[in-house]
């Protein structure tokens, strides 16, 4: 790689995701994976799950299907969306990326080959577990087709490290061949490859990496009276501002829409409703555009930190908490926007999260709202969050609950790798804890409502959510050492329930416990114990491994033959 700043973001990226191990072009292809579809997706990624490079991997190096605004992994969960939303928004993003620095035509034809083999009906080469996977959950999707309020979108991405120059030979070749691709009309757009080089990766990186910073032309605004010093706020505005004023705060550097700003929205976007529709209707004339202050509920941005300049608000670390309907439906239609068209505003300046936490509820309270979107706001987080900060000055190498998204973006004591997100502990509590290690293929919020007698409850044991994430934490951090085969990844949550049956077993109480998952090195040899249990049970059952994974049989399989 050429690039010496770009290799640095790669190496920084490797340190801190425990990758050291891994080969390097392998853990490029997941830098790149997590870089373009964090663009794309606001929430937690976990880039082992966007990685389908290796053998028989059709040319595709990274691949995220996105339904009603979460990235799905099985096809069950296309069941779960549909039955929640009544509607499926689907997005397929598939990625191709080389550390060399040439974009070949070759290398471009492999991956147009390997979409259009995906899209057909029938595989026409042979293709590993995780393509098969994604060909599953797309059969899926289109089973479904009546359902789709719009045809599912198609984004391509070509990585390479080198520089792009719009070469006329290769957008023509390009364009020829996903033209067969266009006439299958499986897509609401027309198919393209987007080219990444290194400076537009490094670009993402960049943007993805910092908290958000931008400032907005304000003048029509009032500053709303103070409020007491114990509840946090430092100041307030309230008015309106020109759309395409706003428009530029929610743009990111390649003029898409800035999608990691409305993680804190409780509400994703619902696509083409009755109410985004009746919005879309008011900006398709001039003279209707005019009411939009009036009949739009307006927009509300929470900032860690306001600097009033002049006419303008100088936002940092910024969230839009309530308008991502109107946000999404003014992006979508921004060449119909008038210059004299205004929105409501509302900019609040703090940093105390039980306050974001109640604005947060107070301004989604308008249609349902899933619960997942509200489990994060309740008390018992912040509970959880203080057990594993006291619990983290014991290990040498302790993890962290993040009750808020990228609330520990720019730390530089935490890495990545150490972070435990709302869906990771509902995962490791769920599959080790409620011994349910076959349902985490399902949603997470799925797991939230099927178990929520179970889960989060005041007076909880915490010493359980602390352990069974950490046990997951190391397992994971042995798989990227080499130190278990990958091919039982898979398996995962069956190999933490397994160890944790074992290390209870020869346990008096958690304490003990919780002294045996700390010590990674004491761990491998029950993971590799785990993993011959699994291998010495699946010789026994005739399901296929995808059936084992999310069979009950199995599970009780396995854990009598600990017993």
């Amino acid at each position: 790689m050429r690039d010496e700043i770009l290799k640095s973001y790669v190496s920084t990226f490797i340190e801190q995701n425990d990758l050291s191990e891994m080969d390097y072009d392998k853990a490029f292809e997941r830098f790149v994976n997590l870089n373009i579809v964090s663009k794309l997706y606001p929430r937690e990624i976990d880039f082992e799950d966007l990685s389908t490079g290796g053998t028989k991997d059709l040319a595709i190096d990274g691949a995220a299907i996105i339904v009603n605004g979460n990235i799905v992994k099985a096809p069950e969960e296309i069941d779960y969306f549909l039955q929640k939303n009544g509607t499926l928004d689907v997005s397929f993003a598939l990625i191709q990326s080389k550390t060399s620095s040439k974009f070949a035509g070759d290398k471009i034809g492999s991956f147009i080959f390997g979409i259009k083999s995906l899209f057909d009906k029938e595989a026409s080469v042979e293709e590993n577990e995780k393509i098969k996977q994604i060909r599953e959950i797309k059969d899926k999707i289109y089973q479904h087709s009546i359902d789709f309020e719009e045809a599912p979108e198609l984004n391509l991405f070509f990585v390479t490290t080198g520089e792009w120059k719009d070469p006329e030979q290769i957008e023509g070749r390009v364009r020829r061949e996903l033209k067969d691709l266009d006439d299958k009309h499986l897509f609401s757009n027309k198919a393209s490859i987007e080219f990444y080089d290194a400076e537009r990766l490094k670009n993402t990186y960049r943007e993805i990496s910092r908290k958000s910073v931008k400032e907005i032309h304000f003048n029509n605004h009032v500053a709303l009276p103070d409020i007491p010093g114990d509840l946090n706020i430092r100041q307030s505005f309230i008015g309106s501002v020109s759309a395409k004023s706003y428009l530029e705060l929610i743009s990111d550097s390649d003029g898409k829409l800035s999608k990691e700003l409305f993680y804190d929205n409780v509400r994703d976007y619902q696509g083409t409703n009755k109410v985004n529709k009746e919005i879309q209707e008011t900006l398709k004339s001039l003279k209707s555009q005019c009411l939009l202050p009036l009949l739009n509920n307006g927009i509300t941005i929470i900032a860690k930190k306001v600097d009033k300049i002049g006419s303008k608000l100088k936002l940092t670390d910024y969230q839009v908490v309530n308008g991502c309907q109107s946000s999404h439906v003014l992006f979508e239609n921004k060449k119909l926007v008038s210059e004299d068209t205004h929105i409501i505003l509302k900019i609040i300046d703090t940093t105390d999260q039980e306050v974001i936490n109640r604005i947060i509820r107070a301004t989604n309270r308008q249609t349902e709202v899933t619960d997942e979107a509200f489990e994060s706001l309740k008390p018992f987080h912040k509970d959880l969050q203080e057990f594993y900060k006291a619990k983290s000055k014991l290990l040498p190498f302790p993890i962290f609950y993040e009750r808020r998204s990228k609330e520990f973006l720019g730390n530089p004591s935490i890495k990545p790798s150490q972070i435990i997100t709302l869906a990771a502990q509902i995962k490791s509590y769920v599959s080790i804890i409620l011994a349910q290690p076959q349902s985490t293929h399902r949603y997470f919020g799925e797991l939230l409502e099927s178990n929520k007698e179970k889960l989060f409850n005041i007076g909880g044991n915490l010493d359980n959510y602390y352990i069974s994430s950490l046990l997951v934490n190391r397992l994971e951090s042995a798989f990227n050492r080499n130190k278990i085969y990958k091919s039982y990844r898979k398996f995962r949550y069956h190999i933490a329930y397994l160890t944790y049956l074992q290390i209870k077993k020869q346990s008096k109480n958690n304490h003990e416990i919780l002294v045996t998952v700390s010590k990674i090195d004491d761990l491998i040899p029950l993971f590799i114990k785990s993993c011959k249990i699994i291998a010495a049970s699946s010789k026994e059952s005739s399901l296929s491994d995808k059936d084992k994974v999310r069979s009950r049989d199995f599970t009780n399989q396995l854990r009598e033959a600990i017993q």
